[in-house]
């Protein structure tokens, strides 16, 4: 007998939440063991190809998989269409990808991005065809299954790029497994998640994907265009090895956050899907999804924030110290970004693209006009601020405006962001400080680490646990903890 709703989503939090941290982990690791083998230009290369790719990447996907997972009870309907779309699309994207790689190595005055992007087209028609059985995953709520190999993929990639940067490969370490690994995901998505593709000539509905998806393809041409648009900024005005502190910097905040977000909300869309009909219930789960991802991913991003000096400096002495400021000001404001995601996924469930298109251009001119600023006048740390000033205020609007119109206190929105802020500030500021009054005495990288991180996290669980108990206790209740050895009564 299945398990209902509630209790498989809180199962699928459960696993992407552990898997989530040993992917961290392991990505932490990697970034570090990169670090050492490879130097800043480096990563100043990587993040520049990233910037021509992203909008390619935009034509492959296009919103296709979003609006097909809306089928649902339907989708053995759509396969077809789906498929011979997406890939149809990766495949013109590939196309224009590699026409665009010299354009944009001139417009860098880099050539190194070049191989770089050919090896990145590779992949894009081989992850297209994984879309329908991956999709076919999500609807089916296979949430364990979809972390468990997400976590593989991701170790597998890291170890790669480990191995290829000590065999001295360079730049490339960080895309020649790409292609390889979206062909082993082809393969195992279509073995685990068959879906049968009906004939062309009874196929329908060709121009209603497309037209559903083009809503989904805006958002998504716009998310890239801000995404991208400090690399690009900074990349027109500093030299790669700046791009590459910066690019540094910006994974290691960005990565676990991205990672996690991104693995709720891969449980949240479906089921909030599997809710339409029941408006109260779909509204208070992405409300309490909101509220544990800004418990969760702001202590990350804080905690990383307060040990990154002595962290960097144990690690590498000076050689990456230029990325600590930068660290520190994205960690303060891309958390708010994962907290909003919980609000997209609500419209996404929903259907209304075009109100999700609305308010991501509501806000587009302050990225704009704060990063270009923080660019021109501040160099790296300019354009770290003023991604980080965006995020917030983006993050406050778009989480507001659609709890708010859908019944939700305005206070209950606002709490999303200010509880989980206090607490960092709370926990990790007055850890930091201590540790800085440590050191004083005694000068050790390792102590104030240790220092930070203790107490830092009791604190930050201490005022959690105290002051949003019913929160805390309603998460411990959901989640299967004798499968852990634990009783409710521990906790």
């Amino acid at each position: 007998m299945s398990l209902p709703l509630g209790k498989r989503a809180a199962s699928g939090i459960l696993w992407t939440t552990f898997l989530s941290i040993g992917g961290r982990l392991a990505t932490l690791l990697s970034q570090l063991l990169l670090a050492h083998l490879l130097v800043p230009a480096d990563f100043g290369v990587l993040g520049l190809a990233y910037t021509i790719t992203s909008f390619f990447d935009i034509i492959a996907n296009f919103g296709i998989e979003r609006v097909f997972l809306q089928r649902h009870k339907g989708m053995r309907l759509w396969t077809t269409q789906v498929f011979v779309l997406s890939l149809g699309l990766a495949l013109v994207a590939a196309i224009l990808m590699c026409i665009a790689a010299p354009l944009g190595a001139e417009y860098y005055n880099n050539e190194r991005i070049v191989p770089l992007i050919w090896i990145i087209a590779l992949a894009m028609p081989f992850t297209a065809m994984a879309v329908v059985p991956q999709a076919k995953l999500k609807s089916d709520l296979r949430f364990r299954f979809l972390a468990l190999y997400t976590s593989a993929e991701l170790l597998a990639g890291q170890m790669a790029m480990v191995l290829f940067a000590w065999l001295g490969l360079g730049t490339y370490s960080f895309v020649l497994a790409v292609p390889l690994l979206a062909m082993i995901r082809l393969a195992v998505y279509w073995r685990v998640s068959p879906l049968p593709l009906r004939p062309l000539r009874v196929s329908r509905g060709w121009w209603r994907v497309l037209r559903r998806g083009s809503n989904v393809f805006s958002i998504t041409v716009l998310t890239t265009c801000i995404g991208q648009g400090s690399y690009i900024m900074l990349g027109g005005l500093a030299s790669a090895t700046v791009v590459g502190f910066y690019y540094f910097a910006y994974r290691l905040v960005a990565q676990p956050m991205m990672l996690l977000a991104s693995n709720f909300t891969n449980v949240l869309r479906p089921a909030l899907i599997s809710m339409n009909g029941e408006a109260e219930r779909q509204k208070r789960a992405a409300l309490k999804t909101a509220e544990m991802l800004g418990l969760i991913t702001v202590p990350i991003c804080y905690l990383q924030a307060a040990v990154a000096e002595p962290g960097l400096h144990l690690l590498f002495g000076d050689r990456w110290s230029d990325s600590v400021l930068l660290l520190q000001a994205l960690s303060i404001g891309l958390p708010f970004d994962a907290i909003s995601w919980a609000a997209g996924c609500y419209l996404d469930a929903r259907g209304q693209y075009g109100r999700s298109l609305r308010y991501q251009l509501m806000t587009a001119p302050l990225f704009v006009i704060a990063v270009y600023l923080g660019a021109t006048q501040g160099g790296a740390l300019g354009t770290a601020l003023g991604v980080s000033l965006y995020y917030m205020v983006h993050s406050l609007f778009i989480t507001s405006v659609v709890f708010t119109r859908e019944g939700i206190a305005l206070k209950s929105a606002l709490l999303c962001f200010a509880f989980p802020a206090s607490f960092g500030l709370l926990a990790f500021g007055g850890a930091y400080w201590l540790a800085c009054w440590v050191h004083g005495l005694v000068q050790s990288d390792m102590l104030n680490i240790a220092i930070v991180t203790l107490v830092g996290l009791l604190s930050y669980l201490w005022l959690v646990r105290t002051f949003r108990a019913e929160l805390y206790l309603d998460i411990v209740s959901k989640l299967p903890l004798h499968k852990l050895g634990l009783s409710r009564s521990k906790v």
